[in-house]
């Protein structure tokens, strides 16, 4: 499986309550989509932020923030679409 997989499958299922672009995932699927994340061939392609917070940034017109709360166990994932798809290298 691969971190574009996996966030597919959990953006498949419809959740009640939050905007269609944010997702809440189990800390357990956090690092497993996170372990995918680092070892795929773009994984240069993160910016860190605080906490095990992270910003994924492959090519294409998908971004996605990962997001995992300090002294709870929820967890989120957000999808950012861009107009036109960036080039290896470039943010947007």
């Amino acid at each position: 499986m691969t971190a574009f997989d996996l966030i597919d499958s959990i953006f498949s299922r419809h959740q009640e309550g939050v905007a269609g672009n944010v997702r809440n995932i189990s800390p357990e699927q956090f690092q497993y989509l996170s372990d995918l994340i680092d070892a795929d061939p773009e994984g240069g392609a993160v910016r860190r932020g605080q906490g095990d917070s992270f910003i994924w940034m492959p090519s294409g017109r998908h971004k996605y923030a990962l997001t995992r709360f300090a002294g709870s166990r929820r967890c989120t994932l957000t999808k950012f679409s861009t107009i036109d798809a960036s080039a290896m290298g470039r943010l947007f």
